[in-house]
């Protein structure tokens, strides 16, 4: 069950990311930080923003963006233009791109595990359909 957060939370990880996420996807993270997202006939996981409210919400919120982010650079060798918000349980990972200025280019993405390639998810979050 995903909880509504507030900004501070999301403005942290973005300091720690050095970016600043596109506002579809902030909105929807306010209202309900993590859940899910279809893409095409799949299904990817949200990460969370990490939210250190309360313990009920750390422990819901381990698995943040920054968390999954690092251990995907660093264990899987994922490219640091890169930005996990998600995955399907099959070792694919929904991305943000971030540009050469630092800023995230809005287009969602998937990395397929298997070829290393991004695959066009939507042109911006909001075209997502997004579980509540």
């Amino acid at each position: 069950m995903a909880f509504p957060i507030e900004e501070k939370f999301i403005a942290k990880a973005e300091e720690e990311l050095g970016v600043r996420f596109p506002d579809s996807f902030r909105q929807k993270m306010m209202k309900n930080n993590g859940q899910g997202a279809e893409v095409k006939t799949d299904y990817f996981f949200l990460y969370p923003f990490y939210d250190t409210s309360d313990k009920k919400r750390i422990k819901r919120t381990c698995n943040s963006i920054v968390h999954e982010t690092k251990i995907a650079r660093e264990q899987y060798g994922m490219s640091n233009e890169l930005i996990a918000i998600g995955d399907n349980g099959g070792g694919d990972v929904l991305v943000y791109k971030i540009q050469e200025n630092g800023s995230i280019d809005p287009t969602v993405y998937w990395l397929d595990h298997e070829t290393e390639q991004l695959v066009f998810a939507a042109t911006d979050f909001s075209e997502l359909k997004v579980s509540a």
